[in-house]
């Protein structure tokens, strides 16, 4: 019976984890995909998923937790076949250490890296634990106590090297296989682990040589028509709009990452009718306040990163490298300076801009007027004075000829 609950226990983590896999491909691809566990900023498993921390070795975890899940299957029915000498029990046991430890690791990457939980990923925590719990029964039912039935196990494998090396075969064989199959989805969807697309060229010179306090427009040779408002705002998209939207967004909020690459398909194909004006909302205490605790706690530092970055009319680059590498940026803790050399701008301007008041007057500016619309989270999209949150909708594309990506 608890041979059984085993399998069975496995066969449900072999189905969130592929759910899990879906989650991954979908949050990363499919810029309308909003999950059912996309609870709250501290229940989301779009968040979860969106993290470097969700892929390793080259394939998403969830493809690895189906290997593993497998591999329990075969050594439950090794065990099953094999009850006379009692040959399996203490592998399942042993794997359902491992699981347990795993288990622990990610959750405390998820609350203290992450700082966000995911549900799907609780679940397999659960099955984790019951694995482990109904394998220990199993083993006790063939043996004096688990441990024994372990060390048993690989006595077992010492003595009979031919058997021993047809398990690891197995093991190693759905590892491989799982990582191929991990590895091709992450092909097929064209977004590596810490990726939204192809990364910027951190050596395109300047459009103009820098003065610390004067903006500038940074016109591409190719590509979606860039500017900045009178009153300072970066936009990008068509010279003679059809459609004009307001994003408002945190350069430390996984969604605005979605975001951004959903206004970047956009203007793919409709950057000739629609513009959008970059806005800044961090959801940072230190500029913003509306927030009343740590949150995102670097936001407003990014956020004037990028505005300094477009007195070197460089703004729209860094834009795309802030939601590109915003994994690497946590993980090293890149700091300012160091952003902006890797995009290679004049330090001595950026520096003199970073610090200077009408930086942070044009920040408040922004944060401002998002409270005074009552904007509650980011990414948020506003036009015609609606706010939507998380797109632009469907409908004001429509209205404007716009067929959404």
């Amino acid at each position: 019976m608890a041979l059984a609950a085993c399998i069975l226990l496995c066969l449900v983590g072999i189905g969130i984890s592929w759910d899990l896999t879906r989650v991954w491909v979908l949050s990363r691809s499919d810029p309308d995909y909003h999950s059912f566990c996309a609870v709250s900023e501290g229940m989301n498993c779009e968040t979860v998923a969106l993290s470097s921390w969700s892929t390793n070795f080259g394939a998403p975890n969830s493809v690895w937790a189906m290997a593993g899940y497998a591999f329990a299957i075969v050594l439950a029915g090794i065990a099953a076949s094999r009850r006379r000498d009692s040959l399996g029990f203490g592998l399942l046991v042993a794997l359902g250490v491992g699981f347990a430890i795993v288990s622990v690791a990610l959750l405390v990457v998820m609350q203290a890296m992450i700082g966000s939980l995911c549900i799907l990923c609780l679940a397999l925590d659960l099955i984790n634990a019951s694995l482990l719990a109904f394998a220990i029964v199993a083993a006790r039912a063939v043996h004096t106590g688990a441990f024994a039935t372990v060390t048993s196990d690989l006595a077992a494998l010492v003595r009979r090297p031919a058997f021993g090396a047809l398990v690891v075969a197995a093991g190693l064989g759905l590892l491989g296989t799982s990582w191929a199959a991990g590895h091709r989805v992450m092909v097929a969807t064209g977004l590596p682990e810490r990726g939204l697309g192809a990364p910027v060229s951190p050596g395109m010179p300047s459009a103009a040589e820098p003065v610390c306090g004067v903006a500038e427009t940074g016109d591409p040779a190719s590509g979606p028509s860039m500017g900045v408002t009178p009153d300072g705002h970066p936009w990008i998209g068509a010279t003679n709009p059809i459609l004009e939207v307001q994003e408002f967004t945190d350069y430390q909020c996984p969604h605005c990452r979605r975001a951004h690459m959903m206004v970047r398909k956009l203007l793919s194909t409709a950057g000739s009718r629609v513009r959008v004006y970059h806005r800044h909302l961090p959801l940072d205490q230190a500029c913003n306040p509306a927030i009343q605790s740590p949150f995102h706690k670097r936001a407003c530092e990014l956020s004037r990163v990028a505005l300094c970055s477009g007195r070197q009319g460089r703004f729209w680059e860094m834009n795309d490298f802030l939601f590109q590498q915003a994994d690497e940026i946590r993980e090293k803790d890149l700091s300012a300076t160091d952003i902006a050399g890797r995009l290679e701008l004049d330090l001595d301007a950026f520096r003199c801009c970073l610090d200077e008041a009408s930086t942070k007057e044009a920040l408040a500016v922004d944060v401002a007027e998002a409270n005074a619309l009552g904007i509650k989270g980011t990414p948020a999209f506003v036009g015609n004075g609606q706010v939507n949150y998380g797109k632009i909708p469907s409908a004001a594309l429509e209205a404007a000829g716009i067929v959404a990506p």
